[in-house]
């Protein structure tokens, strides 16, 4: 591209939720990209949520297989985009999650661990002994360092996604990415 941008492609899937849970449960997650205000979406989805998976086995995975596809264009790299995963166990919040989008070209196996909110006041840790989790208004600020050190949290489990990533245009701006790059 010769206006001085570049795009960033990525196509694959949360594949599942390694959690400890029985059988009978229901879960579903959410996902949502978060990247720099230089970055714009111009093919694919910013967020999704996957279907409801009814387990009928315990064997600690969750299957979601929840398509991932986004393309954004950039001038530079400085706010690389990030996905951000919110898992959930019927209407009950599991965990979040966040990882970088791979900074090389092409498939990436990425284990990511997901940790659940702990309650930050006294009421709040009386709740949680009748069901009450603690949750974010915005699950994307865990993409920021705005205040994430003052949240506790507990790990929860790890969510495994499979990633293709693909360039366009990075050559012409003299960016090196390493030695699978594409163009």
């Amino acid at each position: 591209m010769s206006n001085g941008t570049f795009l960033l492609m990525i196509c694959g899937q949360i594949e599942y939720v390694e959690t400890f849970t029985s059988a009978g449960t229901t879960w579903h997650c959410k996902y949502e990209f978060v990247s720099g205000t230089d970055w714009k979406i111009v093919g694919g989805l910013q967020s999704g949520v996957s279907q409801i998976v009814n387990v009928s086995s315990n064997d600690n995975k969750v299957i979601l297989n929840l398509p991932i596809e986004v393309v954004y264009k950039s001038t530079n790299p400085h706010g690389w985009p990030q996905i951000v995963l919110s898992v959930y166990k019927g209407t009950n919040l599991q965990g979040y999650g966040r990882a970088y989008a791979p900074l090389q070209a092409g498939v990436h196996k990425l284990k990511v661990s997901t940790s659940a909110p702990l309650p930050s006041s006294l009421l709040g840790k009386v709740a949680t002994l009748f069901g009450y989790q603690p949750e974010l208004l915005q699950p994307a600020m865990l993409a920021t360092t705005a205040g994430n050190n003052l949240i506790q949290m507990v790990s929860s489990g790890e969510a495994s996604m499979a990633l293709n990533v693909t360039f366009h245009g990075l050559q012409g701006l003299e960016y090196d990415m390493g030695k699978s790059f594409q163009n």
